[in-house]
């Protein structure tokens, strides 16, 4: 489980660094969107997982 400080901490960084985007409040919860910048990065980091998992079975090869 994550703490409610890291993950606030996490969300606080990722809206300031515009990988995402307050909208609203509904019952004491914050709603957050996905910038395009958030897109992106997320994208990239796919793709650098992806390639790290295909390095790691071919060393297991």
């Amino acid at each position: 489980l994550i703490s409610p400080g890291t993950l606030y901490g996490s969300l606080s960084k990722m809206e300031k660094d515009g990988l995402i985007r307050f909208i609203r409040e509904e019952e004491k919860r914050k709603i957050y969107e996905i910038t395009s910048l958030g897109i992106e990065v997320l994208q990239k980091e796919k793709e650098r997982i992806a390639r790290l998992y295909r390095t790691m079975q071919e060393e297991q090869e």
